[in-house]
């Protein structure tokens, strides 16, 4: 039994819950999409933060204006500065299989 209890504990150390601040990333483009006004994000230097989504992709989703009109700043400033962000993934994919963030930070 004890050798099966640790093969189990094994395998399931293996799972991990997606969702966390992604790695550093660059900012290669930043628009907000049309009737929806989604941002949306392209990025390099990034890995797949959870199955199925498209690398370095990303909508920004926001619960507010205010909070949207932040976030499109922040990547903006990004852009024009080369300096990196890191973003709030959930654990799903979002619009067109692009990961999706909710918070954004700007890095020194």
């Amino acid at each position: 039994m004890k050798k099966y209890s640790g093969i189990l504990l094994l395998a399931l150390s293996g799972l991990s819950y997606a969702g966390g601040w992604t790695e550093p990333l660059t900012v290669e483009t930043v628009l907000t999409e049309g009737a929806t006004d989604l941002i949306v994000i392209q990025t390099s230097g990034g890995s797949q933060s959870v199955s199925g989504c498209v690398v370095n992709n990303w909508i920004f989703i926001a619960d507010n204006e205010n909070r949207r009109n932040r976030a499109y700043s922040t990547a903006m400033a990004a852009l024009a500065s080369g300096k990196k962000i890191s973003l709030w993934y959930g654990d799903t994919c979002s619009t067109w299989s692009f990961h999706s963030a909710t918070s954004i930070k700007l890095l020194k």
